[in-house]
């Protein structure tokens, strides 16, 4: 796929961009996705020269239409969504004319959405229960509406960590990432960022899709939250972190860390190296999420049904498991099974890995 310039009709005022708390989920990649998301993207063969989209645009539009779809895929008890991917549309919206959406949605395409349905709303609850408590921000740990993801729990949010308040996002490759616009993020008045007061979102990426992101989603939501972007080269984790310094991220609070879709992006060794530097600028508190790689035996299913992977790094998610403890981190791994029987996704291969520092013994979120 190539291309030049941008989505031509793409603004904030011009786009369906919904109203704050809103919104589609994801990271990864300078793409923006999981790997396999990122994969079907790449698959789905985008005429990405007729809308006028670079490569790397190309990729993080499709992994948002994949998202804004997955969105609908799984649904709570009572019938409404884990997410909504109001924000996700508004992108797809701006850029990918409707004529072409149904035509993209085949094959591998389509039998990735219940995975990255799972894998938003299960990284969603955590990260709402490091910010607000093990309630999750008043909606189970998953935002699904304005109104179910506003808390009611009390504003000292301390964090599942046990460290105190996280008031620091990091979000690595943060790609079309609207958590910064979409998620209840608590605000306790105060200093952005620092203990009892308002979250701050730091989103570290390329730089690739990050015009067009702002362009399309426009100013954050009413309430004190700040997002911060850096452009990093992730696979240079020190100048990635110094990056992260620069931009004003404080080593001595909680901060919650999310890796999605991005590991297997990485050689071991760049990997291990953001593990561990991750794991030096984390405060008592802090929590690490991150999405496993694609197995050997997933990457050669793949293959024998025609799609082709693009990582460099294919492990079972033991081993990613063992590379965040060596790295310093009290890691766990949420199972494919059980998360597959949370979201009634059977089948579901999607696995998370939470790391800690200074846990007072894991809490599970609501």
């Amino acid at each position: 796929m190539s291309g030049t310039g941008s989505c031509s009709s793409a603004s904030a005022a011009g786009s369906s961009r919904p109203p704050a708390a809103a919104g589609g989920s994801g990271s990864g990649t300078a793409a923006g996705g999981s790997g396999a998301a990122n994969m079907a993207a790449e698959e789905a063969q985008l005429p990405a020269s007729r809308l006028q989209l670079t490569e790397v645009e190309t990729t993080a539009v499709m992994v948002a239409l994949f998202r804004s779809l997955a969105a609908a895929v799984v649904a709570r008890p009572d019938g409404s969504p884990y997410y909504d991917g109001s924000y996700d549309t508004a992108i797809v919206d701006a850029c990918l004319p409707a004529s072409e959406r149904a035509a993209l949605m085949t094959g591998h395409a389509v039998s990735m959405l219940p995975f990255i349905a799972v894998r938003t709303a299960a990284v969603d609850r955590h990260l709402l229960a490091a910010l607000w408590g093990s309630g999750g921000g008043g909606g189970g740990g998953d935002a699904s509406s304005t109104a179910a993801a506003t808390p009611a729990a009390s504003t000292s949010g301390r964090g599942m960590g046990g460290g105190g308040a996280v008031r620091q996002v990091v979000l690595i490759g943060a790609g079309l990432d609207a958590r910064a616009w979409r998620l209840p993020l608590p605000c306790d008045g105060g200093t952005a960022g620092a203990e009892g007061g308002c979250t701050t979102v730091y989103e570290l990426d390329s730089g690739a899709v990050e015009a067009l992101k702002a362009r399309v989603l426009g100013p954050l939501p009413p309430g004190g939250r700040r997002r911060v972007f850096a452009a990093v080269d992730l696979a240079a984790p020190g100048q990635a972190l110094a990056s992260l310094a620069a931009a004003g991220h404080d080593p001595h609070r909680p901060t919650a860390f999310v890796a999605e879709g991005l590991i297997g992006y990485l050689m071991t060794a760049a990997g291990d190296a953001l593990l561990s530097g991750l794991r030096s600028i984390a405060a008592p508190g802090s929590v690490l999420l991150l999405t496993t790689p694609p197995s050997p035996a997933w990457r050669d299913e793949l293959a024998a049904q025609g799609a082709k992977l693009h990582h460099v790094t294919y492990e079972e998610a033991e081993e990613t498991l063992a590379r965040a403890r060596a790295a310093g981190w009290e890691a766990e791994l949420e199972r494919a099974d059980a998360l597959a029987t949370r979201y009634g996704v059977p089948g579901s291969r999607f696995e998370l890995i939470i790391g800690r520092v200074g846990a007072h013994g894991p809490e599970e979120p609501a």
